[in-house]
């Protein structure tokens, strides 16, 4: 049994050992000029001016202050550098990725692993499954789960937004695992739907992002600030797991009884030999869980912002619908051979993913040299935040940029791609194409099927949550 009163005072000896460090550290740094920010205080630094919702919103105020597209702040010791604009990011993200690439140091994702040869080789591991080709072979999985999706919209409309859920689902499970659900109450759909409430509750709180910076904190006793953030973090590690666990062991106990249907991990585990290293072991469930975790609230934020923006404009499904039509005659779904024919839907589409970013700051990197910017010096180990949603209105590049408005990508000189949402540089989500085609096949058979608006011309309003993923806050009961 652990000593409470001893572990508490080691506590307290271990926060004053950390304040004289950053009092060392910034006596030693005094004379680098950082990027501009906010006026830090002695030892907390920014602490209390970091926003605990919209952060976006924040940041991008504080470059307007400033006058600087990059901003720093200082937490604790742990320096944030936020970058908004598309220059800043492009060029420290994308042309100086071999610096800028490392992350969060999370061990149940290759996404959040810290840079080095185990997150090469798991990322080459992924890129084998969900790379531009492969992820083709999957269309027909995501075809069959869009046309079920079509099925309960038609039978029951107001539940639109499960439906969602379980098509998402449908999709990941199946490629990943090989598993067929049927129903929303399935329970790989409602263990998956645990998962995502958990990482979202946690990722909203402004601890997540000092938890990356510090991560002895998740050892602080419950009665210190942000106690109950990390008594949750706790809590939903182990859901975590098991949501990963064990839909890996039912494959593999297919794979001996030889029921195993095609799948990921039965591609995975199959290519395992006497030989593997315990490394290669985990990495068959590591790619799929991955997959299944971060796919499936992406695409189901995504697609929610689609539905709300067919409720507030319209006009632009009309327009969509009318150039489906002229190349399906009303006759007929359309399918993945179409893609080409709909340049209207394709500007939705980009417009759905600029409009409101499901991830809007991004993926945190960090630095892992010493670097300098455009004079103003950002040490290493800073956390970098591209300010994707601040990026993507920014209303030089973006007129009228909280508008919903799909011409802007029709243009003869359009504006910078809205793929950032998917990530820069090493850190890019390697999952965009199959993500990407899922949008794609769910949008336009919606739009041939059906019209969207809200119920008693009651339109929904712009209200969003904060976090990794953000999702419409708004009811969105479509009739």
């Amino acid at each position: 049994m652990v000593d409470l009163n001893l572990w508490h005072s080691l506590f307290a000896s271990a926060i004053l050992l950390i304040s004289l460090s950053i009092f060392t550290t910034r006596s030693r740094r005094r004379h680098q000029k950082y990027p501009p920010g906010p006026r830090r205080l002695p030892l907390i630094g920014n602490l209390l001016n970091m926003p605990s919702k919209d952060g976006w919103v924040t940041y991008k105020k504080w470059s307007d202050q400033s006058g600087s597209d990059v901003v720093h702040v200082d937490v604790m010791g742990s320096h944030i550098v936020i970058l908004n604009s598309g220059k800043a990011a492009n060029e420290l993200l994308e042309k100086r990725s071999a610096i800028y690439s490392d992350s969060m140091g999370l061990d149940f994702s290759h996404g959040t692993l810290p840079y080095g040869d185990r997150w090469r080789r798991l990322r080459r591991a992924f890129h084998a499954h969900f790379n531009a080709t492969t992820s083709k072979e999957y269309r027909p999985l995501e075809m069959k789960a869009v046309q079920r999706l079509l099925r309960n919209l038609f039978e029951n409309p107001d539940k639109f937004s499960q439906h969602l859920r379980l098509m998402t689902g449908q999709i990941i499970l199946s490629i990943a695992y090989g598993l067929d659900v049927r129903t929303e109450d399935d329970p790989y759909v409602v263990a998956a739907e645990r998962v995502v409430k958990a990482v979202s509750h946690v990722s909203s709180s402004p601890w997540f992002l000092l938890l990356d910076m510090m991560p002895w904190l998740i050892y602080m006793p419950s009665w210190f600030p942000g106690g109950s953030f990390l008594l949750e973090a706790r809590k939903s590690h182990p859901i975590v797991l098991s949501t990963i666990e064990t839909p890996h062991a039912e494959v593999k106990a297919a794979l001996v009884t030889g029921t195993a249907t095609t799948s990921v991990t039965a591609k995975m585990i199959s290519q395992l030999h006497e030989n593997s290293t315990e490394e290669e072991i985990l990495a068959t469930k590591a790619i799929p869980g991955f997959t299944y975790l971060a796919g499936s609230d992406t695409t189901v934020s995504a697609l929610r912002t689609f539905f709300l923006a067919m409720t507030l404009y319209p006009q632009v499904q009309r327009k969509a619908q009318a150039e489906i039509d002229s190349v399906t005659g009303g006759s007929r779904l359309p399918d993945f051979s179409d893609m080409a024919s709909f340049p209207y839907v394709d500007a939705v589409i980009k417009e759905v993913l600029r409009w409101h970013p499901v991830t809007p700051l991004g993926v945190p990197h960090r630095v892992m040299e010493d670097d300098v910017y455009e004079g103003h010096f950002i040490p290493a180990g800073s956390v970098i935040i591209p300010n994707v949603r601040g990026i993507i209105h920014d209303c030089v590049l973006f007129p009228e940029p909280d508008r919903f408005h799909p011409e802007r990508w029709l243009v003869p000189d359009p504006p910078p791609s809205p793929e950032i949402v998917f990530g820069y540089g090493r850190r890019i989500c390697q999952g965009r194409f199959m993500v990407r085609d899922t949008i794609w096949a769910t949008i336009v058979n919606v739009l041939a099927t059906f019209d969207i608006s809200p119920v008693e011309d009651n339109p929904p309003k712009e209200l969003y949550s904060s976090g990794l993923v953000s999702f419409v806050l708004s009811s969105l009961v479509i009739a």
